[in-house]
């Protein structure tokens, strides 16, 4: 016979579980519905570093990203966010959830997930995020091997990096798991080669638990420079595992950042960005794409004017099945 404790237990479970049902399944069901994907057949996602350590045009430059989403022609599906800062020092609970109101009030539905990485919860935290039109199913995320970086001069500081994934459900095309990270900056080459090794072995491990070959989108800051050598190898790692980048494989050239291929790829330090000091340019924002049969539609780097960010941003646009 169960002890009364244990009985308790039980009816404690239950009452709790009686009560929080009904909102997890209201939740649900409110959750936005991207309808349309299936019809104009291509997912169009966004990436774009928030840059957390400018705060007092913070607001401004949210507005701005709104206004970009509601003025393309299509609707922004999938916008992957780096960068996300929150905490009584930043003034804003959450830089993401910020941003999804504004979009709110333009009159479009995003879900929001969100996931920390650095920080301290009730203070001062920055992590990443993904907005979907489309509904989400589960997210998960991997902590990335932490290293120390050096973001000011002399001053080393210990600090985590995170990748995310949601799995999200497009109406009569079916499911597709969306990864977001950001790499680290201010650290040995070799430690963001590690990273990136522990990036994969996560989707790898997540791929493995559904069923089936999926097509998988991987976006997000990688601070990887290909116009450097030390950098290449987590560049390498990602294309060798079957990602394609998509901007590269639309506009046909190389680093995409250089005199040779032109500077209209460049995401970082480019002349003009009041959000950094102009320095030689770089490319280090992507969105990858690992699926058998499709050509990437279009790609480009938005955010160049009116700036958002110390980062340009990377818009692709994906066929699906």
């Amino acid at each position: 016979m169960k002890s009364f404790a244990s009985l308790l237990k039980v009816v404690i479970n239950f009452t709790i579980l009686s009560i929080l049902l009904p909102s997890v399944v209201l939740a649900w069901s409110w959750q936005s519905n991207c309808s349309d994907v299936s019809e104009r057949g291509h997912l169009n996602v966004l990436t774009i570093n928030l840059l957390f350590s400018e705060i007092e045009e913070r607001a401004g430059r949210l507005e701005r990203i709104a206004d970009f989403i509601v003025s393309e022609s299509e609707p922004v599906d999938i916008v992957l966010l780096q960068e996300v800062i929150g905490g009584p020092l930043s003034g804003t609970t959450n830089s993401s959830l910020d941003l999804k109101q504004l979009l709110e009030e333009r009159g479009l539905n995003y879900n929001l997930r969100y996931r920390l990485a650095n920080g301290l919860p009730g203070i001062l935290t920055v992590g990443n995020a993904i907005l979907s039109r489309c509904k989400i199913l589960v997210t998960v995320s991997k902590t990335l091997p932490f290293v120390t970086e050096e973001p000011f001069e002399g001053i080393e500081i210990p600090l985590k990096r995170k990748a995310m994934m949601s799995r999200v459900k497009i109406p009569n095309v079916g499911k597709i798991n969306i990864y977001n990270t950001h790499l680290c900056a201010f650290c040995d080459p070799s430690e963001r080669e590690e990273q990136t090794q522990v990036l994969l072995e996560f989707i790898e491990n997540v791929e493995n638990f559904f069923w089936g070959q999926n097509p998988i989108i991987l976006g997000g800051d990688f601070n990887t420079n290909l116009k450097i050598d030390e950098d290449r190898p987590v560049y390498d790692l990602i294309t060798g595992y079957g990602f394609t980048d998509t901007y590269a494989a639309v506009n046909g050239c190389g680093d995409c950042c250089s005199d040779a291929d032109g500077y209209e790829g460049c995401t970082y330090a480019v002349t003009g960005n009041p959000y950094t000091d102009p320095d030689v340019p770089e490319r280090i924002d992507y969105i990858f794409f690992k699926d058998s049969g499709f050509a990437i539609a279009e790609s480009d780097v938005v955010f160049t004017e009116p700036w958002v960010s110390d980062h340009s941003g990377v818009l692709t646009r994906i066929p699906l099945q």
